[in-house]
C-alpha cells in the first residue's frame, strides 16, 4: 500500500491543482474500526460497500481493511490505487469553491474522475494489459441498489477512464452531470461500458475501450485536475441540484 500511496502523491505534487494542498495521510485502519468512528462521526459513510473516505478534521484517507482486502483480491493494486484514490479526490473536491450542487450520483462520478486523473498521471505509468482490468474496482464499488447515489456502473467506469483522458469529456460540473443523466460526448463508449455486466470483461471488449490517454486540444496526456468548471463540446450545463 506504502508503494501506490507513494505514486498518487507523484501525481499530487506534479498537478498545478494540488501541488501546494498537503498530501493526505493513507492509513489502513486496524480490524473492527469503522470509517465512521475513525474520521469522529463526522464522514457520510453510510454507503454499503464503502472501502475509503477522507477525514476532514485529520486530513487522512482512511481504508477499511476487510472491504480492502475483498476489492484487492480480484484486481490487485489497481484496486488499491482505485480506492487510495477517491479518497485523495473527496479531498481535492471538497476544496472547489462555488461548485455547482451537484446531485449525489454526479458527485460521485466526479470523484471517480478526479481519482482516474490522479492514477493516470503516475510517473511512468504503463497502459495496463487486459488481464489487469482497471475499471474493475470501479465496475464492483457498489451495487445496483446504490446506482441513484453513485451512478450506475457503466458511468462509474466512464468517469474513472475521463479521468486517464481516454473519453470525449472532462471531469467539470457539467460533463458529470450529464453522464449522471446518461449524456455524453461519445456515446459509443458508453454503449461499450454497458455491455460489462461484472468486472469480468472479456479481452476483446476491453481492447476496443482501451484506457490510453487520447490528447485533446487543451487537455494534453496526462490529463490535469484544473478546469472542474469548463465542460466539454456539446455537454449540456447542470441545473443546481442539491448534493
Amino acid at each position: 500500500m506504502q508503494r501506490t500511496a507513494q505514486q498518487l502523491r507523484q501525481s499530487w505534487s506534479a498537478d498545478p491543482a494540488t501541488a501546494s494542498l498537503p498530501f493526505p495521510g493513507i492509513e489502513l485502519l486496524p480490524p473492527g474500526v469503522g470509517l465512521q468512528t475513525a474520521c469522529g462521526g463526522t464522514a457520510q459513510v453510510e454507503v454499503p460497500g464503502r472501502v475509503s473516505v477522507w477525514c476532514q478534521g485529520s486530513n487522512r484517507v482512511v481504508l477499511d481493511p476487510s472491504l480492502l482486502a475483498l476489492r484487492v483480491k480480484p484486481h490487485g493494486d489497481w484496486a488499491l490505487a482505485y480506492w487510495i484514490g477517491m479518497g485523495l479526490a473527496e479531498s481535492v473536491l471538497s476544496r472547489q469553491n462555488g461548485a455547482v450542487a451537484l446531485s449525489p450520483a454526479a458527485a460521485n462520478l466526479q470523484a471517480n474522475c478526479v481519482a482516474g486523473v490522479l492514477i493516470g498521471a503516475v510517473p511512468g505509468r504503463k497502459p495496463p494489459s487486459q488481464e489487469q482490468k482497471p475499471l474493475g474496482p470501479a465496475l464492483v464499488a457498489y451495487g445496483a441498489s446504490q446506482t441513484a447515489r453513485m451512478g450506475t456502473r457503466p458511468q462509474r467506469a466512464y468517469a474513472l477512464l475521463t479521468g486517464f483522458g481516454a473519453t470525449g469529456a472532462s471531469c467539470s460540473d457539467s460533463d458529470m452531470a450529464a453522464l449522471a443523466n446518461g449524456t455524453v460526448p461519445d456515446p459509443a463508449t458508453l454503449a461499450q461500458l454497458e455491455q460489462l455486466r461484472d468486472e469480468r470483461a472479456s479481452s476483446s471488449l476491453m481492447a476496443v475501450i482501451g484506457s490510453r490517454c487520447r490528447p485533446r486540444a487543451n487537455a494534453p496526456c496526462p490529463r490535469r485536475i484544473g478546469g472542474l468548471k469548463a465542460a466539454s463540446p456539446g455537454i449540456p450545463k447542470p441545473s443546481n441540484r442539491s448534493r
